[in-house]
């Protein structure tokens, strides 16, 4: 993979026109109130985040080609099922 997980989760979530503008704002609210000011994103972060919290878009990016795979190994590297 080119990029981080967490760029690829974000640029699909941001350019799908299927996600809701309030589940954009409230996944850049929590970056900006959880994630450390100038690190890398944290990709099991996110997934953990959707996964607790926007579990739709989490299922949309389960069955998405391009980090299926990814998102797979982090569930089941953190037990979510």
């Amino acid at each position: 993979m080119d990029e981080p997980l967490a760029q690829e989760i974000l640029d699909i979530l941001y350019s799908d026109p299927g996600t809701r503008r309030s589940h954009k704002d409230a996944l850049a609210d929590w970056i900006l109130d959880t994630q450390p000011h100038g690190s890398p994103l944290d990709g099991i972060a996110i997934i953990q985040y959707l996964a607790a919290h926007q579990p739709d878009i989490l299922s949309r990016l389960k069955i998405n080609i391009q980090v299926k795979e990814e998102i797979a190994r982090v569930l089941d590297a953190i037990g979510h099922k």
